[in-house]
C-alpha cells in the first residue's frame, strides 16, 4: 500500500454563516453562540479558541495544514462581524487573535449597564399583539441574554440544581403575568394548582389555550355561537312549511334573526327555569318538570335544553303526516293559551281549527292576534 492511499486526502468544506452578524455588544451573544457551533460541526473551533497552536515549522506538513485552517477560518470571521468592526480586526493573521479581541471588546461579560437595561427589558415586556410562540421567543432571548451578561459561578452541584429550579419559577411566573386577558382563566388555574409547573407546561398549555380560542371565534366545534347559528337557520314550524327566521325577533334579547331556543346569550350563559309545562327546575337548563312534547296530552320527562319539539298532526287527502318542531318556552306557553281558548269555540269549530288546515278559518290571523 502506498504512502499517499494510506494518508486520504482532507477535503476542506465551505462554512455556512451564522444568522446573526457581530455588529455590537447587543448581538455579541448571540453571534459567538451561533459561529462557535458552526466552527465545532467541522472541527476547527480550537483555530478560535486557542487549543491548536501555530506549529514552529510552517512547510512542514503540520504547518501547510494549520496555515490553510487559520485562512479558512479568518476569512470567515471577517464575513460574519459587520464591516465597521472588521476593519479594527483585519490586519490581524492569527483567527485566535480575532476572536480574543472580538470577545474582549463586544462580549459584555461583567456590564451592569447591558444587564440593567435587559432587567428593564424583561419587567416590561407583555404579550400585546404577539401570538403565543413570538412572546415565548423574546421572552427566551432576554433570559439567555441576562444569563450572559450577568453570570453566576457555582461549583456545587446541588447549588447549582437549586439555583436553575429559582430561575425556572421565575421565569413561569414572567411568562405567565405578561400574557393577555383573554387568557387570565388558564393563568389562574396554572397559578391555582398550589406548585407552579415547568416552563414547558405552562407553555404548551398556553398554547393549546390559544389554540382552542382561536377554534371558538372561528365558530368552530368549541364556539357557542356556531350551535346557535345552526339553530338560527330555517325552522320547520308546526304547519308543515319553512320559514327564514330573518324578520322574527328573539324574546330573550330582543335581537332579530333567532329564536330563544337558539339565543347565544342563553346558549352561552345557561339559566334557571321554571316548574311547569316544560321549564326545568335547576340551573343550566337541566332539570325535573314536564316534557316539552305536545300531542294529545302532556308527556312527562327530563328536559334538557330551553326549547322543546311539537309533534304536530296535519291531515292532506288520505295521508297523515306528524312533524316534528323546535318550539321555544314562550312559543309553547301560548300554544298552550291559544290551545285553551279554541276549548272555547264550539267543538266543530274547534275541530276544525286543530286539525285541518284547508277550511276558511284564518289560522295566522288568529295565532297572530292571540300572541300579541
Amino acid at each position: 500500500m502506498s504512502r499517499q492511499e494510506a494518508e486520504p486526502k482532507e477535503d476542506v468544506h465551505p462554512l455556512q454563516m451564522p444568522l446573526v452578524k457581530l455588529e455590537g455588544a447587543e448581538t455579541y451573544g448571540s453571534w459567538a453562540e451561533h459561529a462557535e457551533t458552526i466552527l465545532v460541526s467541522r472541527r476547527l473551533e480550537g483555530y478560535v479558541l486557542g487549543t491548536v497552536g501555530k506549529p514552529p515549522d510552517e512547510d512542514s506538513k503540520e504547518g501547510q495544514k494549520w496555515k490553510t485552517s487559520n485562512a479558512l477560518v479568518r476569512a470567515w470571521l471577517l464575513s460574519s462581524i459587520s464591516p465597521q468592526i472588521a476593519k479594527q480586526v483585519e490586519r490581524i493573521k492569527e483567527a485566535a487573535e480575532i476572536w480574543r479581541l472580538l470577545k474582549g471588546t463586544y462580549s459584555g461579560v461583567g456590564n451592569e449597564m447591558l444587564a440593567c437595561r435587559i432587567q428593564k427589558e424583561l419587567q416590561d415586556l407583555s404579550q400585546g399583539e404577539k401570538t403565543v410562540v413570538e412572546y415565548v421567543s423574546e421572552l427566551k432571548r432576554l433570559w439567555s441574554d441576562l444569563e450572559f451578561y450577568d453570570p453566576v459561578g457555582m461549583d456545587c452541584g446541588k447549588c447549582v440544581e437549586k439555583y436553575r429550579s429559582w430561575v425556572e419559577r421565575r421565569q413561569v411566573r414572567d411568562f405567565l403575568n405578561g400574557l393577555n386577558a383573554k387568557f387570565e382563566p388558564r393563568r389562574a388555574a396554572l397559578y391555582g394548582t398550589g406548585k407552579l409547573p415547568s416552563l414547558e407546561q405552562a407553555i404548551s398549555a398556553i398554547v393549546s389555550e390559544e389554540t382552542r380560542l382561536k377554534l371558538e371565534e372561528s365558530g368552530g366545534p368549541s364556539g357557542g355561537h356556531g350551535r346557535s347559528a345552526l339553530l338560527a337557520g330555517e325552522v320547520t314550524q308546526s304547519f308543515g312549511h319553512a320559514v327564514n327566521l330573518g324578520d322574527r325577533t328573539c324574546f330573550e334579547c330582543g335581537k332579530p334573526g333567532h329564536l330563544k331556543a337558539s339565543c347565544p346569550d342563553l346558549i352561552n350563559s345557561g339559566g334557571r327555569g321554571r316548574g311547569r309545562d316544560g321549564y326545568g327546575r335547576g340551573r343550566d337548563n337541566y332539570g325535573r318538570g314536564r316534557g316539552f312534547y305536545y300531542g294529545r296530552g302532556a308527556n312527562r320527562g327530563r328536559g334538557t335544553l330551553a326549547a322543546g319539539r311539537a309533534n304536530v298532526s296535519r291531515t292532506t287527502g288520505e295521508e297523515n303526516q306528524t312533524i316534528n318542531v323546535l318550539i321555544t318556552p314562550d312559543d309553547l306557553e301560548k300554544w298552550r293559551e291559544f290551545k285553551e281558548s279554541l276549548e272555547e269555540k264550539t267543538p266543530a269549530e274547534a275541530s276544525a281549527a286543530s286539525t285541518s288546515l284547508d277550511g276558511a278559518w284564518d289560522w295566522k290571523a288568529a295565532w297572530d292576534r292571540d300572541c300579541a
